[in-house]
């Protein structure tokens, strides 16, 4: 049923509508940051076509094309999958790519190579090669835990053909290449049914919207919250909160209101309540964290751009306002690019985020403010520490609409950074890098490349990667820096709860140029969390510390790998049955993952012979790593 008191505007022309952009700033801040940028594939001119190929086979030619409101996610294989999006031109997609890091080549696997296809519904809950989602973006995706890709909602075309908001639910099987209809209906904008708060229910569903974001937690339940689009009667604003269950096929309400265009109800800053509650909103990032709490950051309200941070606990069913402002439409507070303050904070914006290994909570770009009241399309990049409740400017530039900078492709230097965009896809990998791809501009162009940030830390006139690995009863430390200057030495720090820290060793540092150093803990906790920083002194007496590693130990099995250095392959063998049925990754010099496949016996063969030769390293699922030498 299609509301009638609240007239939603046409999701067709929406997205480019979470600004309006008539001007043109271009500024670059060039200084020291965090971690290191690397254009990875895709295009450095905007408003690509996309090149298709032979679908189901990669190729180096493939590409997705330029777009914005795409979905991304990291499947359990290690590849990335991309979905839908429009180029803003009145093209919409339902194409279905991935992304094998180890090749480096795309694969359409799945949807039209023309643009505005209808969705082909077939029968609900039966899956057939003929099913397929009608041509959307701004949908929600996830990639559960057997791998299958998922999408909700959106803006796009219905099974007649039609545009508008959608709440269909659709799974695809990567093993069988076909897709689901789950749930959900077959027709755009349809209002929600929600039923009664807390309760799963067969009817319950979610009216049809877009730019909601979505989660899925440590159970495999999936996660919506808010949107623009259809409530119980009317449309609007969005600040509902609700969970599908995979395993029973139902949505529940969890939290927020069956009405939109709520305000929200702040409460106390940092204080958990059952009355807080964001305000109605779309285009806010969202994220789930280690332990299982949900972020939410800014988004659009009926009031405007938003900068609140906010926390939703799943075991206590409360929200917690935890940074920004309750007004909209603040420029940010930026202090020193690299250093955390209390008073820094990211301007009002839409955008996504993304959440760490450890928990921290971060976001790139997006459309919104700057240091300034001036409004635009952004390319910084943040770190909230929920630990120390402080925000990090890690990277970017502090104004509007950046041209950014691609360097040579492939390659990860200090001057690369991506040009302002908002509204791209973005996710995490298993080695805790950062994939941002395509977007908009603030021109109205459309991207489709594909960037990487390794959040390593750059030390004081110097980069600096601090890895480590598990061997045996050791914990070994391995970091390089780029164009060292005057550097005196290391100091080695450990902690066991990742605040208090004590010195354990001493590296003397060569002082000038690209140098790897290492340090050999001897006597590390048997098991458990232990955590890692280095403090840098120069010749002058400043001193710089490292962002925190953590290793996990859980008692050790014996390993050993050979041939070592290996030609074509290596056997890893295990004296215990402790990592039988884990993950074994193997990473290059970059920590960057080749390859991935599960342990299944004492003696596992890896295959190496289409690797490059140089330096590789085994990474085993208790934290034990293993330098190997391909040649």
């Amino acid at each position: 049923m299609k509301p009638q008191s609240f007239v939603l505007p046409l999701c067709r022309t929406g997205a480019i509508g979470l600004l309006l952009i008539n001007f043109c700033v271009i500024s670059r801040l060039q200084a020291q940051t965090s971690g290191l940028w690397t254009w990875v594939s895709g295009n450095n001119t905007a408003n690509s076509p996309s090149v298709y190929s032979t679908g189901g086979t990669g190729a180096a030619s493939n590409i997705p094309g330029a777009r914005y409101g795409l979905s991304g996610e990291m499947g359990s294989s290690g590849n990335f999958w991309v979905f839908g999006g429009t180029d803003g031109r009145g093209n919409d997609f339902n194409d279905l790519w991935t992304y094998a890091a180890s090749s480096g080549n795309w694969t359409w696997v799945s949807g039209k190579n023309t643009a505005n296809g209808a969705g082909v519904y077939g029968t609900r809950g039966v899956a057939a090669a003929g099913n397929m989602p009608g041509a959307r973006y701004a949908q929600s995706s996830w990639a559960d835990q057997s791998g299958n890709i998922w999408i909700f909602g959106g803006c796009g075309y219905d099974g007649s053909g039609d545009v508008g908001y959608l709440n269909d639910l659709w799974m695809f099987n990567t093993g069988t290449s076909q897709w689901t209809w789950v749930s959900g209906n077959s027709s755009a904008n349809s209002s929600g049914v929600y039923g009664t708060q807390g309760t799963a229910a067969a009817g319950n569903i979610p009216g049809g919207r877009f730019y909601q974001n979505g989660w899925m937690d440590a159970s495999g339940n999936f996660w919506i919250f808010g949107g623009l689009g259809y409530d119980a009667s009317d449309g609007g604003y969005l600040n509902d909160l609700w969970k599908f269950n995979p395993s029973t096929g139902l949505w529940t309400w969890i939290s927020g209101s069956s009405s939109a265009n709520q305000p929200g109800s702040y409460g106390m800053q940092g204080v958990a309540a059952i009355s807080n509650m964001p305000s109605g909103r779309y285009a806010q990032g969202g994220a789930a964290d280690p332990s299982g709490n949900f972020w939410v950051f800014g988004g659009r309200s009926n009031s405007g751009l938003m900068n609140d941070l906010w926390k939703y606990s799943v075991t206590k069913g409360e929200w917690t306002w935890v940074s920004g402002s309750s007004s909209a439409n603040n420029a940010g507070v930026y202090g020193t690019l690299g250093v955390a303050a209390s008073s820094n904070v990211p301007g009002a914006r839409v955008v996504n985020i993304w959440t760490d290994a450890l928990g921290n909570i971060w976001t790139f770009g997006g459309g919104g403010y700057g240091s300034t009241d001036a409004t635009g399309v952004l390319n910084d990049l943040w770190e909230y520490s929920p630990s120390a409740s402080q925000w990090t400017w890690v990277d970017g530039s502090n104004t509007v609409n950046s041209a950014g900078s691609y360097g040579t492709e492939g390659t990860a230097t200090t001057s690369n950074q991506p040009p302002s965009r908002q509204v791209d896809a973005g996710w995490v990998d298993a080695a805790g890098n950062f994939w941002v791809m395509s977007g908009s501009s603030f021109a109205g162009s459309t991207y489709n490349d594909l960037w990487e940030f390794s959040p390593v830390e750059v030390l004081a006139r110097q980069g600096l990667t601090l890895q480590g690995a598990s061997e045996g009863n050791e914990n070994i430390l391995t970091w390089q820096t780029i164009n060292e200057i005057n550097t005196a030495g290391f100091v080695v720090e450990r902690s066991s709860d990742g605040i208090g820290f004590s010195d354990i060793g001493n590296v003397a540092a060569i002082g000038t140029g690209n140098n790897n150093y290492s340090y050999t803990d001897a006597d590390p906790p048997v098991q458990g969390n232990v955590f890692y920083r280095l403090k840098e002194e120069d010749r002058m007496g400043n001193v710089t510390w490292s962002s925190v590693m953590e290793l996990t130990r859980t008692g050790y099995t014996h390993t050993s790998v050979f041939p070592n250095p290996a030609v074509s392959g290596i056997t890893l063998q295990m004296d215990g049955s402790s990592l039988l049925n884990t993950p074994a990754r193997l990473l290059n010099a970059d920590g960057r993952a080749v390859s991935q496949q599960m342990i299944t016996g004492q003696q596992q063969y890896f295959d190496l012979h289409r690797l490059a030769g140089g330096i590789y390293f085994l990474r085993l699922a208790d934290g034990t790593t293993i330098k190997i030498l391909k040649q």
